[in-house]
């Protein structure tokens, strides 16, 4: 075994010993320790990223460098909700993200995108099974498996179908819809412990989504496509309400889509980055929602040039929606006030996503001038 696939397979095999470590540490210590792993997490992702397997034995897992950078959003976005979160004496919950990130990571690895899905129908059927323990919660757990087991079946569905064939496409792009979690079509959150098994869900399945368009043809792009201007323009036709903020934390998933439709895997890569590190629970805060909004220097407002060259040429119509979109949703999900005055944010956590969103959307079209994607 070669040094590189060694520190592929541990990275992999990583979350899932953290988890273990978590959940038998100490309540007063479980984030501190949590911390610390999922820190060494990161640093195994990133040398996974630098120090990629080659040959034949990467073949169909480790060869594309935009899964293996996807692969590190999902890490530091586990190092940001551990950041995150506090001290709980539910051994499972906080073992969760750990648990989640680590299926989420191996469903993105394997051969086969079949054998991706199954994986993550494992991490959605544990999730559930962390959050329906509590008493009265089993109605809220079936809410839970029941969009996630439509959206994989769906997927698993247009699989079966003809390769490239309109009813294939749409088929599976419906089902990456719903895993994606886009609002409003896929499961609404309703706790801000449900982004320990959302965050990285969605982005594996974003990832997942890029590998499954030769099976998809044209009808999978341009249906995701379309669902990603759906969901962009009813957060602009929703402003400033509740609902407009509601649908405004998925907004980097829906541009990801859109992305990934166009065939603009770098500009799906920061959009991801910026849903690890800003999606979910955390658009409320003042740096989140500008990272969201996709103001630079961040990695969305970089994803945004990247896709926007890409879609002038892929189609002028869709092109011209979606700066409307982008724009609109934009000017009306900004507060009245302004996003505060806080530029730099004061907490760990805030200050570790800005980072990260603003060195990935530096370096990442650096390494495209490098050939590195």
């Amino acid at each position: 075994m070669t040094v590189p696939v060694f520190l592929a397979a541990l990275a992999f095999a990583w979350p899932l010993l953290g988890a273990v470590v978590v959940m038998t540490a100490p309540t007063m210590r479980s984030r501190e320790v949590a911390v610390w792993m999922a820190t060494i997490g990161c640093v195994l992702a990133l040398a996974v990223f630098l120090f990629p397997a080659t040959g034949a034995v990467a073949a169909g897992w480790d060869d594309d460098p935009v899964q293996r950078a996807g692969r590190v959003m999902l890490a530091f976005g586990l190092l940001l909700t551990v950041l995150e979160s506090r001290d709980m004496a539910d051994r499972f919950l906080r073992g969760l993200p750990h648990v989640s990130t680590a299926l989420a990571g191996l469903a993105c690895v394997t051969p086969d995108p079949v054998v991706g899905l199954g994986i993550l129908e494992a991490s959605l059927a544990y999730g559930v099974f962390v959050f329906g323990r509590p008493a009265g919660q089993a109605r809220a757990g079936w809410a839970l498996v029941r969009t996630g087991s439509v959206g994989l079946f769906l997927v698993l569905a247009g699989l079966l179908l003809p390769s490239a064939s309109p009813s294939a496409g749409l088929m599976m792009a419906c089902g990456i819809v719903m895993l994606a979690g886009l609002t409003p079509f896929g499961q609404p959150w309703r706790e801000e412990n449900d982004t320990f098994l959302f965050l990285p869900f969605a982005g594996a399945a974003l990832l997942l989504s890029m590998r499954l368009r030769p099976h998809g043809g044209e009808a999978f792009d341009t249906a995701l496509v379309a669902a990603g201007l759906a969901s962009v323009w009813l957060t602009a036709c929703a402003g400033r309400s509740d609902g407009g903020l509601r649908l405004f934390r998925t907004f980097p998933s829906a541009l990801a889509l859109i992305a990934v439709g166009a065939r603009a895997d770098v500009a799906a890569l920061l959009f991801l980055c910026g849903w690890c590190l800003a999606g979910g629970s955390r658009s409320g805060r003042s740096w989140a929602a500008r990272a969201l909004a996709c103001f630079p220097p961040g990695a969305p407002f970089v994803g945004c040039l990247l896709l926007l060259s890409v879609m002038s040429d892929w189609s002028w119509m869709f092109t011209v929606l979606t700066v409307a979109g982008i724009l609109c949703a934009v000017v009306r999900a900004v507060p009245a006030g302004g996003f505060g005055q806080d530029i730099w944010p004061r907490d760990v956590a805030g200050r570790v996503a800005c980072s990260v969103l603003v060195v990935t959307g530096f370096l990442v079209p650096l390494a495209m001038m490098l050939g590195a994607f």
